[in-house]
């Protein structure tokens, strides 16, 4: 069986860094990838250890990245006691797309929620 996924597109959140009880780090964001009919589809990607911190530390919401990874579904336990199943991108690969931002910078979601903002 293959499970293998490439995928580009921009962040829709900021990637959240935490650590597991072992010290793993894991870092999850939201990617954004466009379809022709102008709409898009909003992913959930998880990263682990060294990709997972360089994440957190160097991609803002709104910054184009490309992923290579894997399909995942783990369960999920609600705050009301259901159980559900949660589908990912587990991304083993993680390529920045965007030039690296000057310091001060804002990233383009920034800037767009800012000219919007003034309409």
């Amino acid at each position: 069986m293959i499970n293998r996924v490439v995928l580009v597109g921009r962040l829709a959140t900021d990637s959240v860094l935490r650590y597991s009880r072992d010290g793993l780090a894991i870092s999850a964001f939201s990617l954004a990838i466009g379809r022709a009919d102008s709409a898009a589809d909003f992913l959930p990607v998880v990263v682990f250890r060294r990709l997972a911190e360089a994440t957190s530390r160097y991609l803002l919401k709104g910054r184009l990245v490309g992923i290579e990874g894997r399909i995942a579904s783990r369960p999920l336990d609600t705050s009301d006691g259901e159980q559900r199943r949660v589908i990912e991108v587990v991304a083993d690969r993680l390529r920045f797309l965007d030039p690296p931002l000057a310091l001060g910078e804002e990233t383009p979601a920034a800037k767009a929620a800012d000219s919007s903002a003034q309409d």
